[in-house]
């Protein structure tokens, strides 16, 4: 029996499950900090950098969905080019700020993307992809802060 969540598609799930994963680990591992296999700095550093790589990942295929020509405008690509400066100014901003940053970014991104599916400018099954990772991966970070700002 499939579940109606993942809209008939098996890779949905698998995709979830995959890219959140390391996201999964770095709440445990802020959660339970005697789990942690490397020290606090280092799990933040880790967490921000995968967190910048993921959202870039996910910027990339829009902008490849605009070189094929599935996305016809070009007024986007100011936001691609925008996209490694803000990467690097993530990734020198104090842990909680990044988080918050990471946080709308990947919520508008998400939205986005939705939007782009709804308007028939991105596949249906990638929307729903999107949606469940950006609820699940804005959820973990939202714990990390409020975890992290307990500690």
């Amino acid at each position: 029996m499939k579940s109606k969540i993942f809209a008939g598609s098996e890779t949905t799930a698998v995709f979830v499950m995959a890219f959140s994963l390391p996201v999964f680990l770095a709440l445990v591992f802020f959660v339970f900090p005697g789990l942690a296999i490397i020290g606090q700095e280092k799990l933040q550093i880790a967490l921000v950098g995968y967190c910048v790589v993921l959202l870039s990942f996910f910027a990339g295929t829009r902008y490849g969905a605009l070189l094929n020509g599935i996305e016809a405008q070009t007024g986007w690509l100011v936001p691609f080019a925008l996209g490694p400066v803000l990467a690097i100014a993530i990734l020198l901003m104090p842990f909680s700020l990044a988080l918050a940053v990471l946080i709308a970014g990947f919520g508008g991104h998400g939205a986005w993307d939705s939007w782009a599916a709804f308007k028939g400018k991105l596949p249906k099954d990638y929307s729903t992809r999107r949606i469940l990772l950006t609820a699940t991966i804005c959820l973990m970070l939202i714990t990390i802060l409020i975890v992290s700002g307990l500690q």
